[in-house]
Order: C-alpha cells, then structure tokens, then sequence
C-alpha cells in the first residue's frame, strides 16, 4: 500500500521521525531529572554532615562553658575538613555532569546521523517513485501513440 500511496508514506515516514525526537526529548528529559536528583542527593548529603559537625561543635562548646584557643582550633580545623570534604564532592559532581554532557552530545550526534540516513532514505525513495511515475505516464503515452497512429477500419459490409 505505501507503494501506491506516497503521501501515506510520507505521513508514516513524518510520524516515525516525530515519535524519535519525542523520545529523544523524553530521554534527556529524565537525564536531566536523574542529574538534578543525584545533585541534590549530594547537597542534602553535605548539608548532614555539615549539620551533624555544627551539632559536635555546638554541644563541644557547651559542656565546656567558654571557648580557648585550641577549641577555636578545634572548630576551624572541622570545618576546613567540611570545606575540603564539599569542595572533592562538587569536583566529582562536576565530573559526572561533564561526563553526562559529553554522552549526551555523541548521542546527539547518532541521532543527527540517523535522522540525516533516514531523510536520504526517503529522498531515494521519493526520487525511485519519480522515476516510476514518470515510466508510467511515458508508457501510457506510447499506448496513445499508438493508438492514435493507428488507421481506424471502417467495415462496411454491404450485402
């Protein structure tokens, strides 16, 4: 049938290429959501552990009455590890968000290839049922020819 009918391939064809950018929409789209869920997993990670050392800090404080020189130490040392230890976690998110780019792009750029093979295919197709058109209306204007060429008989029968 999609032989006979072109504008139904070309509706089919058009359709199939839609479907592919819907699900390519919707597969960074849940990407993006999965990146967002895994950054704010890691802030919340952050965040509790900031929260627990700021927790032995304050309770720290309190049971000795007052703050010396070293407790000030203490304290600052803590939360340089907290910095450093937020600082390693965003590189490695930054690194796993390069790396998502990085696959995201080569799959954008499979899909421009295929979408460029696919419109070549339909190009040829297009082109191939050109030529058969065309074969047909030159086949159906010899058959004319043909006719017209032809001395048209008269039988006159007069008995």
């Amino acid at each position: 049938m999609a032989e006979s009918d072109p504008k139904h391939l070309k509706i089919t064809l058009s359709n199939r290429e839609s479907a592919a950018r819907s699900k390519a929409k919707k597969a960074l789209h849940e990407s993006e959501l999965e990146d967002k869920v895994e950054t704010l997993e890691t802030q919340i990670d952050i965040l509790t552990a900031e929260l627990k050392l700021e927790k032995v800090i304050t309770i720290l404080l309190v049971t000795r009455g007052r703050m010396t020189a070293d407790d000030e130490c203490v304290q600052f040392r803590i939360r340089l590890h907290a910095g450093e230890a937020h600082a390693r976690l965003r590189e490695d998110l930054i690194q796993q968000l390069n790396g998502e780019v990085r696959r995201l792009i080569e799959e954008a750029s499979v899909q421009r290839e295929e979408m460029s093979r696919l419109r070549e295919e339909v190009s040829e197709y297009r082109r191939r049922e050109s030529e058969r058109m065309n074969a047909n209306m030159l086949d159906q204007l010899n058959i004319n020819q043909q006719f017209q060429e032809k001395p048209q008989q008269t039988n006159y029968n007069f008995e």
